[in-house]
């Protein structure tokens, strides 16, 4: 019994490892507190310059472009109102002017009609 005794600053040791468990085969971790806090600040900066960015200049930019297509689709839709009018006026015209009765040498699309 008295041949091995195990002492307890001994136990976690393997053989050859003097630092004691997992310490000596670990690699050193970087000290963070030598880290100049300026590398920080720019990342930072640079978020917030680029949020500027986009909201000063491209959400103005799309407003102005959705503003613009809204103009451009009332313009369409006055533009096809008034061409459908124009159409039923021309068409009420050639119903009038087309009376088979009064005309009867001219067909109701408008052409003469040719003697066979």
């Amino acid at each position: 019994m008295a041949a091995t005794k195990i002492k307890k600053s001994d136990s976690g040791q393997g053989a050859g490892n003097s630092g004691g468990g997992f310490r000596g085969r670990l690699p050193d971790m970087p000290n963070v507190d030598n880290q100049s806090e300026s590398s920080g600040s720019f990342g930072y900066l640079l978020v917030l310059v680029l949020f500027a960015l986009v909201f000063v200049l491209v959400l103005p930019l799309v407003g102005m472009m959705y503003m613009d297509t809204m103009v451009v689709r009332r313009e369409a839709k006055a533009q096809m109102e008034k061409t459908e009018k124009l159409r039923k006026q021309i068409e009420d015209e050639r119903k009038k002017d087309a009376n088979p009765i009064l005309q009867p040498n001219i067909i109701l699309d408008g052409r003469s009609a040719q003697n066979p």
